[in-house]
């Protein structure tokens, strides 16, 4: 639908007064300019009235329509567009600039719409620290979440440190915790426990860079079913390992890995 408004100007032979007036069509139709090549066109269109109204080149180039502001309130993203989102649909396309970081698992409200998950390509949550203050984001909808389609190559949560160039590995274990509420902690930061290899590598490479090793035996996300236990690592050295079979008793260190690209 093409919003136009038109514009008539009368004049009165001797009395030299112009009547300038105002009015809006709606265009149902195709249109078909019929006018010589230099004239063809239309002039004077206004902004559009609803997100899928047509809209001018000039609105087109300013992405206006894709960008929002952004305000973090707790674990919920709160975006603000104009013209505003009136229902989620596949493929709908936000781009804004954050202005706080997430803390963790994160959650996106368009235009005071229902809160769904925001995640990444591969469906699994952010990581800590994903969005960056000042840096801009794309999301896209699809399949009842928000899908972050760009996002910092160097987005190692801050207080981890880089794997290799597949993960990160937190520098601090926050001791004292059961293992289904480190696995919590983890998740809730947009990670998971590491895995033996993981915390290997970080432990032997690392090293020097990471606090609270060998203070505590440490999680990890791994355990064996048939005996109905839980792995721990990290007691005195990087190849310390122990299977407890006391999980609702037995507390540990819990140290998260994740995996933001």
């Amino acid at each position: 639908m093409l919003r136009h408004t038109l514009r008539w100007v009368l004049t009165y032979t001797g009395i030299g007064l112009s009547l300038l007036l105002n009015a809006q069509i709606e265009v149902t139709g195709p249109i078909r300019s019929t006018g010589s090549a230099g004239q063809r066109g239309v002039a004077g269109t206004a902004e559009p009235l609803t997100d899928d109204a047509a809209i001018t080149l000039s609105v087109a180039a300013s992405g206006q329509l894709h960008w929002a502001s952004a305000i973090l309130v707790g674990d919920t993203l709160e975006l603000g567009s104009q013209p505003p989102v009136s229902s989620y649909r596949n493929g709908q396309l936000l781009r804004f600039v954050s202005t706080a970081s997430n803390t963790g698992a994160t959650w996106l409200r368009a235009d005071g719409l229902a809160a769904m998950p925001l995640v990444r390509t591969d469906g699994l949550p952010l990581a800590y620290g994903t969005l960056r203050v000042g840096s801009m984001f794309e999301v896209i909808f699809a399949n009842n979440s928000w899908i972050l389609v760009i996002a910092p190559k160097d987005a190692c949560p801050p207080g981890s440190l880089p794997l290799g160039t597949y993960a990160c590995i937190d520098a601090e274990a926050v001791a004292g915790l059961g293992y289904y509420a480190a696995m919590d902690h983890c998740s809730d930061k947009g990670g998971k426990l590491c895995t033996w290899d993981e915390y290997f590598l970080g432990c032997t490479l690392l090293g020097a860079q990471m606090s609270g090793l060998f203070d505590e035996w440490e999680w990890i996300d791994d355990s064996a079913n048939h005996t109905h236990t839980a792995n721990q690592v990290g007691r005195s050295t990087c190849m310390s390992e122990r299977s407890t079979n006391g999980i609702p008793i037995f507390t540990g260190d819990a140290r998260c890995c994740y995996h933001p690209r």
